[in-house]
């Protein structure tokens, strides 16, 4: 199993969020979706939206008044997130 892997963009996002203090409870809920899907990647709290094939999974993430999703798919064994912000759906 492989680490947890990010897409420039995604990794920009997590960065921004964590410099907003007004957004610190939506930064921790997504650390505890990053955490979940390093740990149990084949979990249902992981895999609530599939949006491609072969599979895009999608977490919706609730917190500081906020509705963010965090897409991320398997790439050579390990997770890869590809978006982490708002939920546009």
């Amino acid at each position: 199993m492989g680490a947890l892997l990010f897409s420039p963009e995604a990794d920009r996002q997590l960065v921004a969020l964590r410099a907003d203090d007004g957004l610190i409870e939506l930064y921790e809920r997504v650390n505890d979706v990053l955490d979940d899907i390093e740990d149990n990647r084949h979990g249902r709290r992981v895999r609530q939206r599939r949006y491609h094939r072969p599979a895009v999974w999608g977490v919706p993430v609730h917190g500081s008044g906020e509705e963010w999703l965090v897409l991320w798919s398997e790439q050579d064994h390990s997770p890869l997130v590809h978006y982490i912000g708002p939920d546009l759906a």
